[in-house]
């Protein structure tokens, strides 16, 4: 008999999957889950080094698993390095709220600040650099939108940067211009990605400093897998920062599993070289990622109908990438055996990315093996539900997305489409598996608030709409933990690995203070994880 390392106890045990806790001890074995079931088998698994650790009647269940994040962007914005919020009402406030690190922030770096959303302003228009000049006329100044698809810079960082008026947008982005053909300072999609790497630029330590604590708040939060998903299409510029998980694997700090989402491109000799490379269990690359259009608040999303509030005539916003270079993109990857994950926000991008995906099994077979997704997936044609389910493409999606600014996506989509604004009753009706995460740093990486969302279909923040918006599509707390974690397991493509309480199992486990599955939905507001395991260490208690 091999005795456990630890023996974890609690009155209601969630295995991850199904609507039903159960009284029993989950047995840890090194890094893997021995047995999970009944308490009255304990002695089988519990030896002289035994540590028992009773939980009560806490919630023990699998570590959550953020199916979508930007690592380096999330850990970025949770350092003292850039100034970051979500709350102000105006251009001038964005302004004035960089005073908080100018004066710390040497004068030779970028002055970068984050989180702006104009729809959301008093006065709800783009920016421009007129602002930011007038505060700060002598050093380079970026402010990343809240959807981190638009950059606003100052004069004097496009000096920086080599950008004029003679400058031309980049495939799959615009920089905008005034009635004089003067760059605006706004950059949309890749135009504002591909500057990425230009603009962050910082030590190592610093790096890994923020990373380190970037994954301490991920503990905290029972978090312990995480999918880090490119952050742009070019190539080698996807901050999927490999060497920075490879030094903190072999200090022994990489305290979460990370399955990274490079760039999908043309031959694949990166994600070709990081599959081969990382095959430990605690860092893998099991896919690729591309963007095929961007955002509906932007018109930038892809959609079949014109906007509801067009901007122009025929207003049906954009793909980023041509469809024919997509389509030989998707059919090169998967017959390299790569699962293939696609930011669709758009009904219309979401229609096409099937039909690539549909023509990949005809030419090379089902290949069960990989696991497809779509990301975001904000709105539907009806029948591609179906196509999903027949197809066994997962949507990963991101509850908190709904509820950043819902009567802006009326005015946008229309009401007719609004039925079919991210249907997660329809979707698991029609057997679609369904991925949770964040999209961190667009909104905050905390668990609780998506699962809240899912479950009410209201804000985290004020608790409305009253009743739920589009609530026919509210889901049970049972399927919402799932999808955050067996789900996201299995976009992650890893499901039989992590994900669920199953022996052979990797032991990452979380407890809960709360009752998250019996009590009422407001109690996800006020829960706290208890306690972390990863790869059967603990990693946090509190």
């Amino acid at each position: 008999m091999k005795y456990a390392d630890y023996i974890l106890k609690s009155s209601r045990i969630y295995k991850g999957t199904g609507e039903q806790l159960v009284d029993g001890i989950v047995a840890v074995k090194e890094n893997r889950i021995l047995f999970t079931g009944s308490a009255g088998l304990e002695a089988n698994y519990k030896g002289p080094q035994t540590k028992v650790i009773d939980f009560g009647d806490k919630v023990l269940m699998p570590g959550l698993h953020d199916a979508h994040l930007h690592m380096y962007m999330s850990g970025l914005y949770a350092s003292p390095f850039i100034h970051v919020s979500f709350t102000d009402t105006s251009e001038q406030q964005c302004v004035d709220g960089l005073k908080e690190i100018a004066e710390r922030i040497p004068k030779e770096r970028w002055l970068i600040g984050a989180g702006w959303y104009h729809p959301l302003w008093d006065n709800p228009v783009l920016p421009n650099k007129r602002s930011l000049d007038a505060a700060y006329p002598n050093r380079p100044v970026c402010m990343v939108s809240g959807d981190c698809h638009t950059m606003w810079i100052n004069s004097k960082g496009m000096e920086v940067l080599g950008y004029d008026k003679d400058t031309a947008s980049p495939s799959g982005g615009t920089i905008d211009r005034d009635e004089n053909g003067e760059l605006t300072g706004i950059f949309h999609e890749s135009a504002a990605t591909s500057l990425c790497g230009r603009i962050y630029k910082f030590t190592e330590a610093e790096e890994d400093g923020f990373y380190k604590s970037f994954i301490g708040q991920l503990n905290q939060y029972g978090i312990t897998s995480v999918c880090d998903m490119s952050m742009m299409v070019a190539p080698g510029a996807d901050f999927i920062r490999d060497d920075i998980y490879t030094r903190l694997l072999n200090h022994n700090e990489l305290n979460v599993r990370v399955s990274m989402f490079p760039t999908l491109t043309h031959k694949l000799e990166r994600p070709i070289d990081m599959r081969d490379k990382y095959q430990d269990s605690m860092l893998q690359c099991n896919g690729v990622k591309h963007f095929f259009d961007g955002v509906s608040s932007c018109h930038t999303a892809f959609l079949k109908e014109p906007y509801a509030n067009a901007y122009y005539d025929g207003d049906c916003g954009a793909l980023s990438v041509n469809p024919d270079e997509m389509r030989r993109l998707v059919l090169e990857a998967v017959e390299l055996d790569f699962s293939v994950r696609v930011h669709t926000i758009g009904d219309q991008a979401i229609h096409l990315m099937l039909d690539y995906f549909e023509e990949a099994q005809q030419r090379y077979g089902k290949k069960p093996y990989l696991q497809h997704t779509l990301e975001h997936l904000e709105n539907f044609q009806y029948r591609d539900i179906a196509r999903m389910k027949r197809d066994h493409v997962l949507a990963s999606v991101q509850p908190p997305h709904m509820m950043i600014d819902p009567k802006g996506i009326e005015r946008d989509m229309g009401m007719d489409r609004v039925a079919l604004m991210w249907p997660f009753r329809r979707l698991l009706q029609e057997g679609v598996a369904l991925a949770f995460g964040t999209d961190s740093p667009v909104v905050d990486v905390n668990p609780f608030q998506g699962l809240y969302n899912a479950i009410t279909r209201q804000s985290a923040f004020d608790k409305k709409p009253e009743g739920g918006w589009v609530p026919m599509e509210r889901i049970t707390p049972f399927e919402a933990v799932s999808a955050y974690t067996y789900g996201a397991a299995c976009a992650a493509n890893r499901g039989d690995e992590v994900g669920t309480l199953a022996p052979g199992m990797y032991a990452d486990i979380c407890v809960l203070d709360h009752n998250i599955f019996e009590e009422e939905p407001e109690c996800l507001l006020e829960t706290s994880n208890i306690f972390t395991m990863v790869n059967g260490r603990i990693v946090y208690e509190k």
